[in-house]
Order: C-alpha cells, then sequence, then structure tokens
C-alpha cells in the first residue's frame, strides 16, 4: 500500500468517526462525487460505522491501527483475492482497508467493553455509575467484580447499595459467596461481609429475588431477608425502623424519635438531644436523599411543631409540647 492509500483510507476513517480535518473532509467529498459507484459505497460504510457506533473508541488513532493492518491488506492482495465488489468492479484499495480499519475500531471496543471492571472501596464509600447506567455504592472495605454481557453480574465481597436500570432482557445478578440476588429493576442493598455469620438484603423499591442454598425468597419495597452461614437458614424479617442506603439515602418507616435520633448521631457524628420525654413517642415515615443533617432536623421539627436550636458546633436540640 503506497504513501497516498494510506492517507485516503485514514481520511476515509475520519470523516465518519466526525474527526476529519477540512482536507479530509474536501477529499472524500471529492471521491465520492467522482462516481455514483464510490458515493453508494460511502453510504454503506457509513452505515456500517452508525450500526458500530456505540463500539467506537472515543479516541481514534487511525495511524496507529493502520500499521496494525496494513500487513493483512498486503497479504489479502498477494492471495489474488478480492476484498470487496461493487458492480462488478473492484474497490481501491484504500476503501477496503478503511473497511479493515472500522472492523478493528469496533472489535476492539467490543472487547474492552466485555473486560471485567474491577471495584474497590477502601475507606470512604464508592459511587460507581455502570456501562447501563445502574448506580453501584460500596461501603468501605468492600469490593466487587462486575461483569456486564447478556447477563449482568456482580460478584460482591463486603457491601453495596444498588439502584437498578430495568432491562427485561438482561437481569442483574449480585452474588456473594452464599447468595445470590437477582433483579430486572429495583434499589436494593447486600451486605456479605467475609467477617459476618450473616447475609443482608434490603429492598428499598422494586421486587428481587434472593436464593442460598436452594432456598428462595421474594422481597419487595420495605422487605428484609437474612441469611444465617452458620444455620444454613434463609429467613424473611420485619424492616428495622432506620436504615440508611449507600452513603446518601436514609429511611425511616415508623421509627420512634430515639431510633431517629440514634441513627443520625451515628451517620452524621453530630449530638441531637430531646428536650424531654414526650418527644420520644413522635414517630417518623420520611426518606432523604443526600440532605445535610440541618435540612434534616428542620423538617422534623417543621413535621412536628418543634422548635430547633444548635448550641455548640454539631450540637442540636429538639423541643416542643411532644407527641
Amino acid at each position: 500500500m503506497n504513501e497516498e492509500g494510506h492517507s485516503t483510507s485514514v481520511s476515509l476513517v475520519r470523516y465518519l468517526s466526525g474527526e476529519a480535518s477540512p482536507e479530509d473532509r474536501l477529499a472524500v467529498e471529492a471521491w465520492a462525487t467522482a462516481d455514483p459507484a464510490n458515493a453508494a459505497e460511502l453510504e454503506r460504510l457509513r452505515t456500517i460505522w452508525d450500526l458500530g457506533a456505540e463500539a467506537v473508541p472515543a479516541t481514534v488513532n487511525v495511524d496507529k491501527a493502520w500499521m496494525r493492518v496494513q500487513s493483512r491488506i498486503t497479504e489479502e492482495e498477494g492471495r489474488g483475492r478480492v476484498i470487496l465488489m461493487h458492480r462488478g468492479r473492484t474497490l481501491t484499495r484504500w476503501v477496503a482497508a478503511a473497511a479493515v480499519l472500522i472492523g478493528l475500531f469496533v472489535g476492539v471496543r467490543y472487547w474492552h467493553e466485555q473486560r471485567p471492571q474491577e471495584l474497590m472501596a477502601t475507606t470512604e464509600h464508592l459511587r460507581t455509575v455502570l456501562k447501563d447506567r445502574s448506580t453501584v455504592v460500596l461501603s468501605p472495605g468492600s469490593h466487587a467484580n462486575v461483569r456486564m454481557r447478556d447477563e449482568r453480574r456482580i460478584t460482591l465481597h463486603g457491601e453495596g447499595y444498588f439502584e437498578v436500570e430495568r432491562d427485561e432482557a438482561r437481569p442483574f445478578v449480585v452474588a456473594t459467596e452464599a447468595v445470590t440476588v437477582t433483579v430486572l429493576g429495583t434499589a436494593f442493598e447486600v451486605s456479605a461481609f467475609d467477617t459476618s455469620t450473616s447475609v443482608l438484603v434490603r429492598v428499598r423499591h422494586g421486587k428481587v429475588r434472593v436464593e442460598a442454598e436452594g432456598d428462595t425468597v421474594y422481597l419487595e419495597a420495605g422487605g428484609y431477608a437474612r441469611f444465617n452461614k452458620t444455620a444454613h437458614l434463609l429467613e424473611r424479617l420485619p424492616a428495622p425502623p432506620a436504615a440508611v442506603f449507600g452513603d446518601r439515602i436514609i429511611q425511616f418507616q415508623q421509627a420512634p424519635m430515639t431510633a431517629v435520633v440514634a441513627q443520625l448521631e451515628q451517620l452524621f457524628k453530630v449530638r441531637v438531644q430531646l428536650a424531654h420525654e414526650g418527644l420520644e413517642r413522635c414517630v417518623l415515615t420520611a426518606t432523604f436523599e443526600d440532605e445535610p443533617i440541618d435540612y434534616i432536623l428542620r423538617v422534623i421539627a417543621d413535621t412536628y411543631g418543634l422548635t430547633l436550636t444548635q448550641g455548640a458546633p454539631g450540637t442540636y436540640l429538639l423541643d416542643g409540647p411532644g407527641c
């Protein structure tokens, strides 16, 4: 392949990828208008490119790719093989080369996207958006292996919160050493630390299937299940009144104010005092997503007609008539 053929092949691939220089664009358009067969071939290559658009790398290094395929084109021609035909005439070698380059780009990205993705949270929560737009929040000390193929599968060690994009053709599976959770689209949390004797599954919304050693439990919104690894027992449990999903979502379900205060103090590292025992009889049902402690306490105070006072930094007092 001569230098002119190499340059023209590269121009065509840059043209299809949207990265053509003005010179590249003029060269390709001049070639396409010179012959109806050329124009038809350009449309055919454009169709191939568009069908593989999601598989084409964001940065197209055609010069480097050309070195990888040049020997393949030369070998094919040395055998006297016609690579592509159109209306009875052999396409020029540079068009054939461009088609090979397109196939190379598509193949490279396909291989890249099939590789498993490793996620690890060390001392802080790790939030990741997967290729299907599902969200994973790993708790500190957790790690996960992600494979996004015909089945979206995550192998989890530790604790993770998942908000899953619905895809009926591709189930979303979270597998731990002892428990497998399967969903189509929902939000749930799995806690499966190696040092724990139990695996916990909590569902925020949607529906999941929990399987462990031949037993199966279906959970819906608010559902809570535990697998005891020592007793080999999978059981459904009442949902706790106060729960945290991931690192940002706090959910209270008919939670007494003492449980609300305890959860907030643990999560935000603050001190919240109730002025008298009458406030302990108040119960709260609410969900807060990534809200600061000042906002949460203000909502609680407004809900029950209480007065919120902030003393020293990180110290709050709730006072009022009670419930």
